[in-house]
C-alpha cells in the first residue's frame, strides 16, 4: 500500500455490467466516525428475524439502478480511540490520505490510467463528509496531484454531516472529558478528528464556504444533496461506548442533532 494512502482502503462491492461498454461512473461511499463498512451501509432488523440488506452491495438495491457503475466502500481509520503513542491525524491528513487512496485505485485499475477521468459520485456519512470536503478543497488546485479527482467529482450525497459542528460543541462540556478518561485507563487517546471538529466552528464555517465555491465552479460543477435527522437525538448514544450509556441522564437529552 502506498505510504500516502496508508489506512485508507477502497473495496468494490458490486459486479459491474460491462456488456454495454465500460463503467460510466465510480460511486464511493465513505463511512463516519467509530464505524466501518459494511456496517454503515447495512440495514438490520431489531430482532434479527429478517435478512440484512446492504443497499450498496445487494443486487436488488443500488446495483440494480446503476448497472454500469463501479461501487466502492472507502474504509479509513475511524476508531474513536487510538494508541497513545500513535501520531494523531488531523482532518487535513485524513483528507490527503483519502485522496491518495482514490488516486491509487483509479490509476492502478487500468494500464492506461483512463479511469482517472471517469465521473465520481460520493456518498459521505457523518464526519466522513467533513473529511471529503477537506479532501476536495485540497484537490482543487491546478498544482495538486489530485486535481483530476476534483474535476471528476460530479455529485455528493451527505448523510448527517455536521456542517456547523454545533452538535459536537454541545457534548464537549462533559462527553469528551469522559472519553479522554476512559481512553487513559486503556492507555489510549481520543481520535484527533473529534477534537478538531468540536474545537472550532470557525474552521467548519470556512471549510463550508470554500467547499460551496468549489461546487459552484462553472468548469467543474458538482451537485450536492444533504440528508439529516429532523427529530431530537441523544447524541452521546452515537458516540459514547455502549457500556457508558447507562450513566446518561435520560431525562435530559444533551443535544438536538439537527445539522
Amino acid at each position: 500500500m502506498d505510504q500516502q494512502s496508508r489506512g485508507v482502503v477502497l473495496t468494490q462491492v458490486n459486479i459491474t455490467d460491462t456488456r454495454n461498454g465500460e463503467p460510466d461512473v465510480d460511486i464511493i461511499a465513505i463511512h463516519g466516525l467509530d464505524t466501518k463498512s459494511p456496517d454503515t451501509w447495512t440495514w438490520r432488523s431489531r430482532d434479527g428475524s429478517r435478512p440484512t440488506v446492504n443497499w450498496l452491495a445487494d443486487a436488488d438495491m443500488l446495483p440494480s439502478k446503476m448497472k454500469q457503475a463501479r461501487i466502492f466502500t472507502c474504509d479509513w481509520p475511524a476508531d474513536l480511540f487510538q494508541e497513545s503513542d500513535s501520531i494523531p491525524w488531523t482532518v487535513r491528513e485524513f483528507g490527503r490520505r483519502l485522496l491518495a487512496g482514490i488516486h491509487n485505485m483509479r490509476f492502478n485499475s487500468t494500464a492506461d490510467g483512463r479511469d482517472r477521468d471517469r465521473p465520481i459520485v460520493f456518498i459521505a456519512s457523518c464526519l466522513g463528509g467533513i473529511i471529503l470536503m477537506e479532501a476536495l478543497t485540497i484537490a482543487d488546485n491546478p498544482q495538486s496531484d489530485y486535481v483530476s479527482i476534483r474535476k471528476a467529482t460530479r455529485g455528493i450525497v451527505f448523510l448527517g454531516t455536521p456542517f456547523r459542528g454545533t452538535a459536537f460543541q454541545d457534548i464537549a462540556a462533559w462527553a469528551v472529558p469522559v472519553l479522554k478518561t476512559w481512553a487513559l485507563l486503556g492507555k489510549r487517546s481520543v481520535s484527533q478528528l473529534l477534537e478538531s471538529v468540536k474545537r472550532s466552528t470557525f474552521y467548519l464555517e470556512e471549510l463550508v464556504r470554500t467547499f460551496t465555491r468549489l461546487c459552484q465552479d462553472k468548469d467543474s460543477p458538482c451537485k450536492v444533496h444533504t440528508f439529516y435527522e429532523t427529530r431530537e437525538t441523544v447524541l452521546p448514544r452515537k458516540i459514547l461506548p455502549p457500556f457508558l450509556l447507562p450513566f446518561l441522564d435520560k431525562s435530559k437529552p444533551l443535544s438536538d442533532s439537527r445539522y
